[in-house]
């Protein structure tokens, strides 16, 4: 061959000096170099510009023969060994090209173990940028929402380790994040970056072949991977493969010797599962953040939501006229919440804008599957509806895995693994091989692992659509919905029996994140969907069993229409002790509404412990009777239901079933006018609290010491313990907190500090409606009223207020018929008789909210 041109040709430390046909490493002599292999780099040299074709190359090396392509192949092969393992590209189906620079002046002649030829998180400036050419990428990076972090974080695992596997579910945005970070690793890669798509792949056998064609090298001569690697061995690159959770096997075993046999190969693979490779690291891909229900907030910051920021962008571009105001804010708030901010969702939904408007697709979204079928035409099917990608997802489960994840559909919110194990197992199956599938679901990004202490698992919605829809298809939802139901009863009710000996309000916080999944159970076994799947007898054991639940969870209103509700399914076929139960929970939770009925709930409650054997909860029955006739001012009949409590009592039980006991003495000395008589009880119940080292049960026993000064008129005392149970609770929203926050207003308002009395009054408001206990602070309210010189608002509460009590059948507790005695005493001397009288039966028919906010000044 005759070089066109006779100049020095410079690169790295190397010369070509084409007139004596030399390769001169600089500051040295002539490096051995074959004829052809000269001719080779020279024409590369020449052609720095551009990729240059195999067909060129062998017409011009060697012109007018007919020469085999592998002739070309070891020539290039000893050209790297020569200038360093990354000199000269391999441009699969173009050709070569030479990629050694010419500001490389002081890197050495051998690169392979240098320092700066290793890929960083950042590319240097020593490296040249690499053409699109070296890599068969999109030539423009994907646009990503919310994911700067997780793109950060994976090019430092990129420049970390060797192997880095991207998992999520479906549709969550691998893909996207995985090209991106693809993109931006091109400068670091001189033998280039190059991305497979294996989800067309259905067969292993096609997968070798496959990754050589991506690589440049032809399948017959990577046989198996072992040969592939030793093929690509002096490259660097990096490799992508894009969906292997379907080949997981197959990959894995390539992936390794690749890994093994190419030292500078670096591999980026996506997959809903991870290879479990020794080397592999994990960036699990979560999905986009929602923003907060304060939609303030998010009108001041709306880039805070990365799933909101994805729906306006697509909903955009779905509907040009589309912009996020106020007036719409919530209902796309909603949407992104219940896509679980999964992008393809997100993607689908917005598509659907232009032809359902952005309510419509609200109302419309409990059938997802439905709605969600307009991706983009050129998206892979798996990714044109949300019902293909959960389907693709389905299709890579065994058939007891598919089992088990449908089954776990059922579940409302997390769930533990206990209850994991009781809905998903069949009878006679061994709990473990549940569990087993269940870690295999959350490998696949199935089933959502969240963190903490104590394991729990969830689906996302649309993943829960899925399951429940093939649960009914397999004609299992009836049964996995009693499992669950049994499940729910069997957690609560065995909960509640270590309340006795720990905490009890530790255990209902525990008990807070199944409080959907109890909520399910009571609907679906009182058959509250009409469709005769229900199940009386459940009903009942659930509402027993969590009826102590409800109170601590600061939910009593709900609990005790779940209780009342559950007295229907009561029949002669009722396990005594369940009616037992059911009977003495509603009694709790009710308070001082209906005489009659807790009453003779506690009397049959009492009657079915005794004849049981249960003597603990016998002696809770009667105590909580004797405190209720305490307040129908029935002295007898409260004195021998506390005898009767009493000669159940044994010292060895545990101090927390005293509570009752000392509350009834209390009570029963407050009605008779000895309220004195209930401090010393109260502090012994304090010291006994005290000892049992619950803070919360502590809490609540100060505040019944409170309320015990505050009847003797020691309202300046019961102030100081209620001000440090304030401090004690902060801002809880619990009922506690809440009762704690509405007694010590009445205090204050009692020292006529009406002022605080009537802010304090006000931030309670809010929680004594949610736990129903507004009702019985509208004496309190009324004497603020007064106080605060509105005579009318106070007798129209004072109305309302004697109403209330007149329908339950109990009279008032001593502090209110203080505070109703004073705020009369103001009103007979400030309003006539008849106008008083007036105002006392408007309020009457005033709703107790109505009733409330007028006492409050609205």
């Amino acid at each position: 061959m005759t070089p066109v041109d006779a100049h020095v040709l410079r690169f790295g430390h190397f010369e070509i000096h084409p007139a004596d046909r030399q390769l001169r490493l600089r500051g040295s002599g002539p490096a051995a170099l074959g004829s052809r292999a000269f001719d080779l780099l020279l024409v590369l040299a020449e052609s720095r510009d551009r990729v240059v074709g195999k067909h060129e190359l062998l017409d011009r090396v060697w012109p007018g023969l007919v020469v085999e392509e592998n002739n070309l192949q070891v020539h290039i092969s000893a050209l790297r060994k020569l200038l360093g393992p990354t000199s000269i590209a391999t441009i699969p189906g173009r050709g070569y090209r030479l990629t050694v620079a010419e500001a490389e002046a002081d890197a050495p002649a051998n690169a392979e173990t240098s320092p700066a030829s290793q890929p960083t998180a950042a590319a240097p400036a020593s490296v040249p940028a690499v053409e699109a050419a070296l890599s068969n990428l999109p030539t423009h990076r994907p646009t990503l929402h919310g994911r700067d972090h997780d793109l950060a974080a994976l090019q430092t695992l990129l420049a970390k380790h060797r192997l880095v596997t991207v998992t999520g579910a479906g549709g969550i945005g691998k893909t996207r994040l995985a090209q991106a970070a693809a993109l931006q690793a091109l400068p670091l890669f001189r033998d280039g970056v190059w991305w497979l798509e294996l989800a067309p792949l259905n067969e292993p056998a096609l997968v070798l072949a496959s990754v050589a064609r991506t690589l440049g090298v032809p399948p017959a001569a990577a046989a198996t991977a072992a040969e592939l690697a030793a093929r690509v061995a002096e490259r660097r690159l990096l490799l992508v493969l894009d969906n292997c959770e379907h080949l997981v096997e197959p990959m894995a075993a390539l992936v390794q010797a690749l890994l093994h046999g190419a030292p500078a190969i670096r591999v980026l693979a996506t997959s809903q599962e991870p290879l479990k490779l020794t080397q592999e690291q994990l960036l699990r891909l979560g999905t986009l953040t929602v923003p907060t229900d304060d939609l303030r907030a998010v009108t001041e910051a709306p880039a805070g939501g990365d799933a909101l920021t994805l729906f306006e962008a697509r909903a955009h571009a779905a509907q040009p006229s589309f912009a996020l105001h106020a007036g719409n804010l919530a209902v796309a708030l909603e949407v992104c919440r219940r896509l679980d901010g999964i992008p393809l969702a997100i993607e689908l939904a917005a598509a659907r804008l232009p032809l359902l408007g952005l309510e419509g697709l609200r109302q419309r979204l409990h059938d997802r599957f439905r709605v969600l079928t307009s991706g983009a035409r050129l998206a892979p099917p798996r990714q044109q509806t949300l019902l293909a990608a959960l389907a693709w997802s389905h299709g890579l489960l065994r058939q007891d895995e598919q089992r088990v994840w449908r089954r776990l559909g059922v579940f409302q919110g997390s769930f533990g693994l206990d209850a994991a194990q009781q809905v998903a197992a069949d009878v006679g199956q061994d709990g473990w091989e549940v569990l087993d599938h269940l870690g295999t679901l959350v490998d696949k990004s199935l089933v959502m692992a969240e963190p903490g202490d104590v394991p729990r698992y969830r689906l996302l919605e649309s993943a829960r659509a899925f399951a429940l829809a093939q649960l009914q298809a397999a004609g299992e939802q009836r049964d996995t919905a009693r499992r669950h139901a049994q499940a729910m009863a069997a957690q609560f009710q065995a909960a509640g029996q270590r309340r006795w000996t720990e905490s009890p309000h530790a255990l209902a916080t525990a008990l807070l994140d199944d409080l959907d999944n109890l909520r399910a159970a009571l609907s679906w076994a009182s058959d509250a969907a009409g469709d005769g799947s229900g199940d009386p007898a459940l009903w009942v054991a659930l509402a027993s069993a969590s009826g102590w639940f409800w109170p601590l969870a600061s939910l009593t209103g709900e609990g005790l229409r779940a209780c009342r509700a559950a007295f229907t399914a009561l029949s002669p076929h009722t396990p005594p002790a369940d009616e037992a139960n059911l009977l003495l929970a509603y009694a709790q939770l009710a308070h001082l509404d209906d005489a009659a009925e807790e009453l003779a709930a506690l009397h049959r409650a009492a009657e079915l412990f005794l004849s049981l054997g249960d003597r603990q909860k016998a002696c809770l029955a009667l105590s909580v009777r004797a405190q209720k006739l305490a307040w129908q001012y029935n002295r007898e009949a409260s004195t021998q239901a506390l005898q009767d409590a009493q000669a159940l009592w044994s010292p060895d039980w545990p101090p927390t079933l005293q509570e009752a006991l000392l509350q009834a003495e209390t009570y029963t000395h407050e009605a008779s006018g000895q309220p004195e008589r209930g401090q010393p009880l109260m502090e012994q119940l304090v010291v006994l609290m005290r000892r049992h080292g619950d803070a919360r049960q502590l809490n609540r026993a100060l505040a019944e010491l409170a309320e015990n000064l505050m009847i003797q008129g020691k309202a300046a005392d019961a102030i100081t313990v209620r001000r440090e149970l304030a401090q004690h609770w902060g801002d809880s929203p619990g009922s506690d907190a809440a009762m704690n926050l509405a007694n010590l207003a009445a205090s204050l308002a009692w020292e006529g500090l009406n002022d605080e009395a009537l802010a304090i009054a006000r931030s309670a408001l809010p929680a004594l409606r949610r736990i129903d206990r507004l009702k019985t602070h509208l004496d309190h309210l009324a004497l603020i009223a007064s106080q605060d010189g509105r005579p009318t608002a106070a007798a129209q509460t004072l109305g309302c207020a004697d109403a209330y009590v007149a329908g339950t059948g109990f009279g008032r507790e001593p502090s209110e018929q203080h505070a109703r005695d004073r705020v009369m005493a103001r009103l007979r001397q400030a309003l006539g008789d008849a106008e008083l009288q007036h105002l006392l039966a408007a309020g009457a028919a005033l709703t107790v909210d109505e009733a409330a906010q007028l006492a409050l000044r609205g």
